[in-house]
């Protein structure tokens, strides 16, 4: 099928609410990598790739050092280098060389990115894969890169150009039969053999030169999780989710040695470079060192406190790296009873270590069976006790966000992370306004709800551990708010304008404050700003209206614009798709990014932004009736009016055109029979009217509130600035018309 008669796939805009640095990491590690004097600062350096979207690099963590005066050990700042911050999702492997000061990253965002270590920026995106890349591989002495995942595909890349070999024909080519999602890559340094596994519970073996197959191996009942080739590609290593190890003869197409250590699935191996011992690693948090050429012997190195995603050698491979699901990773020596523990901790943020703590030890099968009921593993590899039972360096993360609660004036969000610490969000502002410490969840929500209901205009995400906003086409225009109702507490008003009874849209403030310094976006960006900004006597029109919103004296952001932080991330993406663009907000002004964005932002934001729509106001439906049944019914059919129409305007309706209270207004009654409120009804008075009509109407709407009663679902209406859309979602919370009573007091 030609992609080009597809329809276009509907783009959203998203956005992460995060610190401007976080040198921590956040939530689980799915990889990390070990460099031995890096050539950028001739320090060792370590990689690692975390469930928070983002690459960090921390510096000479080597546990055997002798020079500690390099670094303060009880501070994380003086090891941490730089993050790399481009992916919108998971990591999930990174490859370094160290030859070309190169970095490859695979992430669930369906990119490949390749990166300058040297430098810390990116130096291109590879877009191929349609969805989750899991996995990479990398022939060293040839420079092909492997990548594969999600979508079924591999790709090859030279990486010394940033071009794919074969291109669009490369995935017809080498996985044609491939009916399986990808989730382990393994390639020798020439790049004369192609590994991959999956969960058809095989391995497919390929010749990358030629992109033909060559075999399939059988033996594993489950996922394979990791491979692992010999330089001369003649045998492989395998680790897959039921619990084996299994090493095969590509010469003989056998496997020649099955590994029955772990008691549940094995996701990561560390092999040296000989190819004589591995390092395994998985779900049962233990890691195991076995002789490949005696693989009964097995030695138990460390048990950690988390399932094990990834390990890697240390300083002369007398130590492991290793990081595991949480956001906290370790170095454990390959010594017998090396029971020194530096603990790099943060002044700020840290999770706490409970690496020691006994009680958070895991408790492990002794009765795993295998298919023949017989025990699959060894009792004298469960009885094992560690060689070492604590690390030598351990580097803690920070908190992930576990829970959320959007209040119901749909701007403020109340969280609780995996310590159990309470802060409050302003999506409006993007940050974080208060940190509540380890107050009560819902307590802490019930204190802070208000008695109001705005429609939902936004999503939130915690993949990544932090908020993540999404914004669409589809909601972005139902949060019309009275302007009362808006908590002011966060908004600096630089004119002297009256919007007492004006409505003002959410969504518009929103893409004001995010995109006001992109300059296609605000041609008139010194002036003023499409806020949308309903006057109190104005009617509804196409175009929203403008108003100041700069203060030429101290050049802040004025009237109903927020300062978003410059390093918010901005996301473009496919709604429930691939990211098409993510970028900063302190990115938007340079002229690199002009071209792309005038290609990607959807046409709903740049129609918003330049006055070409304004969102709608929605209506609602309802029924005036008297209390008093024998009181006689004027008028019975339905009404229609904006969802923002207050107490006090529906007062004064019946006040004046039911029940004709109104001497002055008798006039006006004839055309009580108009179903619809109209905006200008809603108003205190007619602009062009006289100051003794608006007397009259002030007087009016004083005696209509002390004579009118309402009452919905036998609760009376008493607060005269409550709404349609609170009375219709809060209060009445039934099925069909809205029915609100009224009576005299």
């Amino acid at each position: 099928m030609d992609n080009k008669n597809l329809p276009k796939k509907k783009t959203q805009l998203s956005i992460i609410i995060r610190d401007p640095v976080e040198k921590l990491n956040r939530s689980g590690i799915n990889c990390l990598k070990y460099e031995k004097n890096s050539s950028r600062s001739n320090l060792d350096r370590l990689y690692t790739a975390g469930r928070d979207s983002n690459i960090r690099v921390y510096a000479n963590l080597n546990p055997h050092t002798s020079e500690t005066n390099k670094f303060d050990l009880n501070n994380v700042d003086q090891c941490y280098q730089m993050s790399l911050s481009s992916h919108t999702d998971w990591v999930n492997d990174i490859i370094v060389c160290k030859n070309t000061n190169t970095l490859f990253s695979a992430s669930s965002d369906t990119t490949v990115k390749i990166w300058n270590t040297n430098k810390g920026n990116l130096l291109t995106t590879l877009r191929n894969h349609k969805d989750y890349v899991k996995c990479l591989a990398y022939a060293r002495d040839k420079q092909i890169l492997a990548s594969a995942g999600f979508d079924k595909n591999i790709y090859l890349w030279d990486v010394s150009t940033g071009t794919s070999i074969n291109s669009a024909d490369l995935d017809v080519n080498t996985i044609d039969d491939n009916k399986y999602s990808i989730y382990s890559l393994a390639i020798n340094n020439q790049a004369s053999i192609l590994a991959s596994g999956s969960p058809e519970n095989c391995i497919r073996l390929w010749d990358p030169r030629t992109n033909s197959k060559l075999m399939k191996l059988k033996g594993h009942t489950h996922n394979i999780r990791y491979l692992a080739l010999n330089r001369d590609g003649t045998q492989c290593i395998s680790a897959s989710s039921d619990h084996t190890i299994r090493l095969w003869s590509l010469g003989q197409q056998r496997c020649i040695s099955t590994i029955e250590i772990h008691t549940e699935g094995v996701w990561t191996l560390c092999v040296n470079e000989s190819f004589n011992k591995v390092y395994s690693g998985g779900k049962d948090f233990r890691i195991y060192a076995t002789d490949l050429r005696n693989p009964d012997d097995s030695v138990l190195v460390c048990e950690e406190n988390n399932p094990v995603l990834s390990i890697d050698f240390g300083s002369d491979q007398e130590s492991l790296w290793v990081s595991t699901t949480s956001s906290t990773f370790k170095n454990w020596s390959l010594k017998p009873n090396n029971n020194e523990n530096r603990n790099y901790s943060s002044s700020k943020n840290t999770s706490k270590s409970n690496d020691n703590n006994p009680n958070l030890k895991p408790t492990h099968n002794d009765n795993i069976m295998n298919k023949s009921g017989a025990s699959s593993v060894s009792s004298s590899f469960l009885m094992q006790q560690p060689i070492n039972t604590n690390p030598s360096i351990t580097i803690p993360g920070t908190y992930s966000i576990k829970q959320y609660h959007i209040l119901n004036d749909k701007r403020y969000i109340v969280t609780k992370d995996s310590d159990d610490n309470i802060c409050v969000w302003d999506v409006l502002q993007a940050r974080k306004l208060e940190s509540l410490g380890k107050e009560n969840f819902e307590n802490a929500i019930k204190v802070r709800q208000r008695f109001i209901s705005v429609p939902n205009w936004f999503t939130v995400d915690l993949k990544l551990g932090v908020l993540t906003i999404n914004f669409d086409e589809n909601d972005w225009q139902s949060a019309w708010i009275n302007f009362k109702d808006m908590d002011s507490n966060h908004v600096r008003q630089t004119q002297n304008l009256d919007l007492t009874d004006s409505k003002i849209n959410y969504g518009f403030i929103f893409l004001e404050s995010i995109f006001k310094t992109c300059p296609f976006l605000n041609p008139n960006q010194q002036q003023t700003c499409s806020n949308v900004i309903m006057p109190q006597n104005s009617q509804q029109s196409s175009t929203p209206q403008s108003i100041i919103t700069k203060d030429s004296d101290t050049n802040q952001a004025g009237l109903l614009r927020f300062n978003i932080p410059d390093h918010t991330p901005i996301i473009f993406s496919e709604v429930a798709g691939r990211t098409l663009h993510r970028l900063e907000v302190r990115d938007l002004n340079k002229e690199s990014e002009q071209q792309i964005l005038s290609n990607i932002i959807p046409s709903w934001i740049v129609d918003a932004l330049l006055g070409k729509t304004a969102p709608k106001l929605n209506r609602v439906n309802f029924v005036l009736n008297p209390h008093n049944q024998n009181q006689k019914i004027v008028n019975k059919d339905r009404l229609s009016s904006i969802d923002l129409l207050q107490v006090k305007k529906l007062k004064e309706h019946v006040y004046s055109k039911i029940l004709k209270l109104d001497q002055n207004g008798s006039n006006e009654t004839q055309n009580d029979t108009n179903n619809n409120f109209k905006t200008n009804e809603l108003s205190n008075a007619n602009s062009n009217s006289g100051s003794q009509v608006l007397n009259d109407s002030q007087d009016i709407s004083q005696l209509a509130q002390r004579t009118i009663e309402l009452i919905c679902s036998d609760q009376i209406l008493s607060d005269p600035e409550m709404n349609l859309r609170t009375i219709k979602h809060l209060i009445w919370k039934g099925t069909g018309d809205l029915t609100i009573l009224y009576r005299q007091k």
